[in-house]
């Protein structure tokens, strides 16, 4: 065999190898585009109705805190409305029991006064 030859045939053979890698590859690559494309599909399936999801849990989240927020208003008026309420009941209490006890002292000195005088005068 002449150099020439030899040369042909490893020329041959290494097309060959490549030709064949590149076939490998190429197939390697369209199963992995494959498997790629299945995830994909898998993700949006799985993926759409978690953010559909996602976006009526946030407008439910969005009226609830809507209808929180008149409870809190609600609350903080009926809490300035019992506090004036008391307020109120407080003087009005207050004031009556405040003369009945003066009243009731001022008479207990008034008696203590006069038995004191009449004691005294006798």
């Amino acid at each position: 065999m002449t150099l020439i030859a030899v040369i042909s045939l490893l020329a041959a053979i290494s097309a060959a190898i490549a030709a064949i890698s590149a076939y490998l590859a190429t197939r390697r690559t369209k199963r992995l585009i494959r498997y790629l494309e299945l995830a994909i599909a898998s993700l949006r399936d799985e993926a759409i109705p978690l953010v559909n999801d996602a976006r009526n849990n946030l407008s439910n989240t969005g009226s609830e805190l809507e209808k929180l927020e008149r409870l809190i208003e609600s609350t903080e008026t009926a809490t300035n409305l019992m506090g004036k309420t008391s307020r109120v009941a407080l003087a009005t209490v207050t004031s009556p029991l405040v003369r009945v006890k003066s009243l009731a002292a001022g008479s207990r000195r008034a008696i203590a006064v006069f038995k004191a005088t009449k004691q005294g005068g006798n």
